[in-house]
């Protein structure tokens, strides 16, 4: 499910997302991340920093609401 804001955004949950697609955590951040594997070790989607390719990225649960449909 995809619930459209008023400023172009869609807030979907985590699990919805196909994996790469890119994402945000908050509408008005710079940091843009991707969907990657999901981990069953920690129940918890891999995501990575798209801007950090050296970075350890961060786990977040499929519930997690982010933010796609931007321009990047």
């Amino acid at each position: 499910m995809r619930l459209d804001l008023d400023n172009g955004l869609q807030l979907v949950a985590l699990k919805d997302l196909k994996a790469g697609e890119f994402f945000k955590r908050k509408a008005d951040s710079q940091k843009v991340f991707t969907k990657a594997e999901y981990r069953r070790d920690l129940a918890k989607y891999q995501c990575d920093d798209h801007s950090d390719i050296w970075g350890n990225g961060l786990q977040l649960k499929g519930k997690t609401l982010v933010f796609v449909g931007f321009t990047y």
